[in-house]
């Protein structure tokens, strides 16, 4: 829907600027590149204004002007350039009339404008992560299909039936990782499963289970990607819990959710097993925290629409054995983008346990 509101937009402006230029060209005696600049700033501001009012509906009022400034170094920066170059090449070399050559300018650069619009200006997302990153598909807007749903459905409840797997061998100070589940494809969707396992030295499963209990706390345990966590006693050893995260790529990607959980500590023989599922996850748009602008529920960037973790913590002499399992679906990667992706939620379940670890050994 998006996309066709912006390229309704891109249409008019792609009329008012031809019909600008045609105005400039036999009413003025400027010279046809000079034309082309002021004819594409009167395009610039005539698609700025509807893509406010009905594109990108309902931003914030206060960050009006930054946006018509991004507006203008992304898509005027683009537009300049692409009108100027293209409409030169296509009127000197190819001989088109000056406005048919601009027309063929602008046909030319229109794919390009959508997605630096899309990523950086009404997304708050760095031009540089356009080029570089395109993850997860963030810069566009999709919806969680039942399919993809059914999937997810059909692969927690196998691996829930599944016996235990044996204990991963830990080496070293960082953690064992290894994805379970390198073909991730399903229906309009994709699966990311990644185990983890380290040993924490001089404690015991009783401290770990402690940290992993500490809801209050775990703002301070995960920082800087958890801002906020409270939990609702709903059984003896059971929860409702609320994460509010917020993770800011290197390149200055946000992405930033409210995650809500039901999640049961329970033992089975030597293991003590925590398991936490999602029910309820909602992406803001801006991708910063607090949250005004909580998108639907699976109407959203894809990122992450499903996550649930399975803990396993078992005394191995003075030490414990902790192991997670980060089961999530999000939609499925863009070309290219699949190692990415793959490294984002491989990052995240290490550093989940490296906090860990860090806490518990401490106490």
């Amino acid at each position: 829907m998006r996309w066709l509101k912006f390229n309704t937009v891109g249409v008019g402006g792609a009329v008012v600027q031809l019909c600008a230029l045609w105005m400039l060209q036999h009413f003025t005696s400027i010279s046809y590149i000079f034309a082309i600049v002021l004819a594409v700033e009167i395009a610039i501001l005539h698609n700025f204004v509807w893509h406010e009012a009905w594109t990108w509906r309902g931003k914030p009022v206060a960050d009006r002007w930054r946006r018509l400034v991004r507006f203008h170094v992304a898509n005027g920066f683009v537009s300049m350039v692409s009108n100027v170059v293209l409409t030169y090449l296509f009127k000197e070399i190819a001989g088109l009339p000056l406005v048919a050559a601009n027309f063929a300018a602008i046909v030319t650069a229109a794919l390009l404008n959508f997605w630096v619009a899309q990523a950086w200006v009404f997304r708050g997302l760095v031009l540089f992560a356009l080029c570089s990153q395109l993850v997860d598909g963030a810069v566009i807007t999709t919806t969680l299909q039942p399919q993809a749903v059914a999937s997810w459905d059909k692969y927690i409840a196998a691996f829930e039936h599944a016996p235990l797997r044996p204990p991963l061998t830990v080496k070293g100070d960082k953690p064992t990782l290894i994805d379970l589940n390198v073909n991730g494809e399903v229906p309009d969707g994709f699966i990311h499963h990644w185990i983890g396992a380290e040993m924490i030295p001089n404690s015991t499963v009783g401290a770990v289970e402690h940290v992993l209990e500490d809801y209050d706390h775990y703002s301070q345990i995960y920082a800087p990607d958890l801002k906020l966590s409270n939990a609702k006693k709903i059984g003896p050893r059971n929860y409702d819990v609320r994460l509010i995260t917020e993770r800011i790529e290197p390149i200055g990607l946000h992405f930033a959710f409210d995650m809500h959980s039901r999640v049961e500590f329970r033992r089975a023989e030597a293991d003590a097993l925590i398991q936490s599922r999602s029910y309820l996850i909602r992406e803001s748009d801006s991708g910063h925290a607090p949250y005004t602008d909580l998108m639907p529920e699976g109407n959203d960037h894809g990122i992450l629409w499903r996550l649930n973790s399975y803990w396993r913590l078992r005394q191995a002499g003075t030490a414990v054995y902790a192991e997670c399992q980060a089961i999530s679906l999000s939609r499925r990667p863009l070309f290219g983008t699949v190692g990415q992706v793959k490294n984002r939620a491989k990052d995240s379940l290490g550093f989940t346990l490296r906090q860990t670890r860090r806490v518990a050994s401490s106490q």
